[in-house]
């Protein structure tokens, strides 16, 4: 396993502001298994992160202006 990017906007612009709504986003890669992407406000704690917030395949995850 292994942290394929640092912790960063889920948004395109940058904001980590709580008052905005933003999360911010994670990666994990995996031998032989899918990547994981985590979503979560910016003042989560890890242990939060990980029973609080959504967790999926990187790959289930799309640019929101090709959902739309």
């Amino acid at each position: 396993m292994s942290n394929t990017s640092t912790p960063g906007p889920a948004a395109p612009d940058g904001d980590h502001d709580a008052d905005t709504g933003r999360l911010c986003a994670v990666v994990v890669t995996y031998d032989g298994a899918a990547d994981r992407r985590t979503l979560y406000p910016p003042e989560a704690t890890e242990t939060e992160r990980l029973t609080h917030w959504l967790t999926a395949d990187a790959d289930a995850f799309v640019p929101l202006e090709s959902s739309r």
